[in-house]
């Protein structure tokens, strides 16, 4: 597929390996993105309870 295109097998594979770590956090940003979210559960959980009161 890489030569098709003239370009070489390696330069393709740089290319899918930097772009892929572009799109995908860090563990360090899917741990805090997975607290964050577990956090506005609980806030919104705790929001619906008081509206209910």
């Amino acid at each position: 597929m890489a030569r098709a295109q003239g370009i070489s097998p390696a330069l393709l594979g740089r290319w899918l390996r930097q772009a892929l770590e572009a799109a995908v956090p860090y563990s360090t940003e899917r741990d805090e993105i997975k607290r964050l979210r577990a956090e506005l559960k609980r806030v919104e959980m705790e929001r619906d309870i008081s509206k209910k009161l």
